[in-house]
């Protein structure tokens, strides 16, 4: 008996102590209230008062005539005054006053209508709710709210410990502990809100943990009745949330979503957990669209998401894929019809809202994708739910301007479920299957571009819809062919391609009758005639071999760039940069093209056609391009048709010297000096185009394709790899040889780049590089020549030279150097003369270090005597003939 009134004692304790200072907190707080009420309703009373007494008073009325009777029968005796009266105004003053200005109401007093209204006491405002009373209002409330809960927590765990209370009795008083606390919220909630949510919240808590212990615990009831009770209290917190609030809401669906792992079943059951996980999301979503509770909808989302994915780890092998597709779509409609009042309105919704529903199409989409992966594709309801989900996202887009970019997401997820399936099965026979992903792929292709075209007509932007038709079919088809053109080698691609082009040409049609009436019905109009264009384009390297590829993206392009400049829409050219980009990466950055079959015959092979096609591809995509005014975008087709020219140049080269290894590295000296002449040849042609017109990217040209022509003639042709240090085959004759074109002709196109160049670099000493570099050249060639002449096969490697030979090199070079003097004289050009003076230094000291021992008997008297002669007559030249010194 003593236990048992301790108990009671105990219960008495933990119930009444805090509903004592409930109820004194709850008596305080609605005394609080009315004596704010009653000051503001004082304030009130006291600005009606202020605004009476300043108004002005009416007008006085207008004197009626008095009657001639007598005074004392007119007029009775005035009641006694209550005060003495004020005294009276001077008799004299009054004796002096004319009759006739007597003026009836003159005796009033003026303060009646000239004095201001009395200032009243300040008017007292309520009093903002600072730190103390947040603190004492609010957080003393939920804390208090806990402290219940983990008293009645505390009971439970006591009443186990010693064995006072069975199982079911426990339950049982968790559970009236629960309801009374709900009770209690109910009876406080006309005095005080905040008292009450957190009473309702610490019930909610109970009747949870009063249920979860029945079933994890102690196993009182089965598992099928746990998961109805569960179902039925998360039901009756979320309609209690209505009158609690959000957090009555977030314990009703995080205890909703947690009971499924607590409660547990010997015999998983997909339908009934899906079920119930989305009855209790489309209870909480109800009061999130009631309440405008956005942040719950992020739980909702997650915990949906998580026990999908629960369910795919548990079960692989997923046998009712179709009811997690079906609570999927559901979910994602679920999320649309409680955000579909916030979306309608004509302000823009907050971006939460955005937020939320942009996150449940993709997540709920993903999950979708995850789940046909992980089944190999296998069941056809999973691939039902997932058009189901796409049809009503582009629904959704088509009827919500705001959202019309979220209809991207249904080929997307198409997509990315056709590939994330081929990619898992890895080629396995049993998880792949060729005719179900070609009917799959066409299918979805189909559906997205068909209903996408339908959804076109009077959208507030038909261009968009029109953009996502071509892009869905084309997307799907190029998918298809990519995985399928190994395994399905007698597919007529080319042919597939014409017939889809069909459709959309006959759309472009039926455009053209609508599109003046129809508003953006020309943006339209330009997206499907490029789709007509894409897929004609694609025809061609279907049909030919990858290679071609390529060349079908630049003929897209002009017909792109035509088509945009025709109809004058900005938007399809911008369709430019993407195609301009795929170009150049594929042919100038892809190795592969050292691979392409490009035949044995020189020049005129696969390079010249595919790149050259290519070049007058983009010639005429900047015929339509230079009158809309895009100037950035017609710079970049000018700059990637310089490009490909520079590109094809130097493949043209490589197929010559090495038409079947052209992967191979290194090169020859005659190939490298080829280089260097098609190089040049491109960099002088590009500075003549600038001299002409100024053109910026022919400037650039110049630059950039002058850089390595010169790096490789001078580092690698003279100096490295020169045929003194490499053996090289030059040919036997003395001047038409290799030489000649490895040295001679690139000195002759230094030497007329000299001359232009001053005309569009305004730096000066580019001019005098240029010029040096040509003097390099053409010293390199008498010299080689020299040594050819004596050595035609090069067959002796290093610069040394005996007799003869030594006393040639006297000679040649000694001539060169007048030759330049003499040119430099005629031209009255200072850097030739000054080049043409330090040959012949070179040549004296020379002369005085190595002819001098090096050479013997006559051999070194002429070399002597030709330089003393030189000397003079340059010495001569100079005095008779003057110069410039500029």
């Amino acid at each position: 008996m003593e236990e048992i009134f301790l108990i009671l004692v105990g219960i008495a304790w933990a119930l009444g102590t805090p509903l004592i200072a409930i109820m004194a907190l709850v008596r305080t707080s609605g005394l609080r209230r009315q004596n704010e009420r009653l000051a503001a309703d004082l304030a009130a009373l006291r600005r009606e008062v202020a605004a009476s007494r300043a108004q002005p008073l009416p007008p006085p009325a207008l004197a009626t005539p008095l009657e001639d009777t007598p005074v004392d029968a007119a007029v009775p005796p005035p009641p006694a005054p209550p005060f003495m009266p004020e005294p009276g105004p001077d008799p004299e003053a009054s004796s002096k006053a004319e009759p006739d200005a007597i003026v009836i109401g003159a005796d009033l007093p003026v303060a009646a209508t000239t004095a201001a209204p009395p200032v009243g006491p300040p008017i007292l405002e309520p009093v903002g709710a600072g730190w103390e009373q947040r603190l004492g209002a609010r957080a003393f409330l939920w804390v208090g709210a806990i402290t219940l809960a983990l008293a009645a927590i505390f009971l439970v765990r006591y009443s186990i410990e010693e064995g006072y209370l069975s199982p079911e009795v426990r339950v049982i008083l968790t559970a009236l502990f629960g309801f009374a606390l709900i009770a209690g919220a109910e009876r406080i909630r006309p005095r005080d809100d905040r008292v009450s949510q957190a009473l309702a919240a610490a019930g909610v808590a109970a009747l949870y943990g009063s249920l979860l212990s029945a079933v994890a615990l102690y196993g009182m009831i089965s598992k099928v009745a746990a998961g109805g009770g569960a179902a039925a209290l998360t039901a009756f917190a979320i309609t209690l949330s209505l009158r609690y609030g959000i957090f009555v809401a977030g314990l009703a669906f995080v205890g909703g979503f947690l009971s499924p792992a607590i409660i547990g079943s010997e015999q998983p059951n997909t339908p009934v957990l899906f079920g119930y996980l989305l009855a209790i999301a489309a209870g909480t979503l109800t009061v999130i669209r009631v309440r405008g509770w956005w942040m719950l909808g992020w739980g909702v989302l997650a915990g949906s998401a998580l026990w999908t994915v629960i369910w795919m780890l548990a079960d692989p092998e997923q046998p009712e894929l179709h009811w997690v597709g079906l609570f999927l779509v559901a979910l994602a409609g679920l999320f649309v019809w409680a955000s579909w009042r916030r979306i309608l309105e004509r302000e823009n919704p907050p971006r939460d809202v955005l937020a939320l529903v942009w996150a449940s199409l993709a997540v709920t989409g993903g999950l979708l994708v995850l789940a046909i992966a992980q089944d190999s594709g296998q069941q056809t309801t999973g691939w039902l739910a997932l058009a189901a989900h796409g049809v009503g996202t582009l629904a959704f887009a088509r009827w919500t301007p705001r959202f019309q970019f979220v209809g991207g997401l249904a080929p997307a997820l198409s997509l990315a479920a056709l590939a994330l399936w081929w990619w898992t099965a890895g080629g396995v026979p049993a998880h792949w299957d060729v005719d179900r992903f070609g009917w799959l792929a066409t299918c979805f292709g189909g559906l997205y571009a068909a209903a996408a075209f339908a959804l076109l007509w009077n959208a507030p932007r038909p261009g968009f819809w029109a953009a996502l038709s071509v892009s869905a079919a084309l997307s799907h088809f190029l998918f298809a062919w990519y995985v399928l053109r190994g395994t399905s080698p007698g597919v007529p691609w080319g042919l597939i391609s014409i017939g889809l082009a069909v459709p959309f040409f006959v759309g472009a049609e039926r455009l053209t009758r609508w599109r003046e009436t129809m508003p953006g019905g020309t943006e339209a109009l330009g997206f499907l005639a490029a789709g007509v264009t894409f897929f004609i384009g694609t025809a061609i390297p279907l049909e030919l071999n990858r290679e071609w590829i390529t060349v079908a993206y630049a003929v897209e392009l002009a017909a792109v760039a035509a088509i945009a400049a025709q109809l004058g829409l900005v938007a399809l050219r911008r369709l430019c940069w993407p195609l301009l980009v795929i170009v150049v990466v594929r042919f100038v950055v892809n190795p592969e093209i050292l691979k392409y079959p490009i035949g044995l015959t020189p020049i005129f092979n696969w390079m010249l056609w595919g790149y050259g096609i290519s070049v007058a591809a983009l010639v005429v995509a900047l015929r339509f391009l230079r009158p809309t005014g895009d100037v950035r975008l017609v710079r970049s087709v000018e700059a990637a048709a310089a490009l490909l020219v520079f590109v094809l140049l130097t493949l043209e080269v490589r197929s010559v010297f090495q038409p079947t290894t052209m992967m191979t590295l290194g090169a020859s000296f005659m190939e490298r000096a080829f280089y260097v002449l098609v190089w040049g040849a491109f960099a002088l042609a590009a500075l003549w185009k600038t001299r002409l017109d100024g053109d910026v990217v022919a400037l650039w040209a110049w630059r950039l394709s002058s850089a390595p022509a010169v790096a490789v003639v001078l580092f690698l042709q003279v100096l490295v790899a020169s045929p003194v240090v490499q053996p090289a085959d030059v040919g036997r004759l003395p001047i038409l040889n290799g030489l000649l074109l490895a040295y001679a002709v690139p000195a002759a196109l230094a030497a007329l780049a000299r001359r232009w160049v001053a005309d569009v670099e305004p730096d000066r000493r580019l001019v005098m590089v240029v010029g040096g570099v040509a003097s390099i050249l053409a010293f390199a060639y008498v010299s080689f020549e020299v040594r050819h002449f004596f050595d035609p096969g090069f067959e002796r490697l290093g610069f040394e030279a005996r007799g003869l030979e030594l006393y040639a090199y006297s000679i040649a070079w000694l001539l060169f150097g007048v030759a330049l003097l003499a040119l430099g004289f005629l031209r009255k050009a200072a850097a030739l003369r000054h080049a043409g003076m330090a040959l012949v230094c070179i040549v004296v000291a020379k002369v005085f270090l190595i002819d001098m021992a090096g050479l013997q008997g006559l051999l070194r008297v002429f070399s002597f005597l030709g330089l003393g002669a030189a000397l003079i007559g340059l010495g001569y030249a100079y005095r008779r003939l003057g110069f410039d010194s500029k």
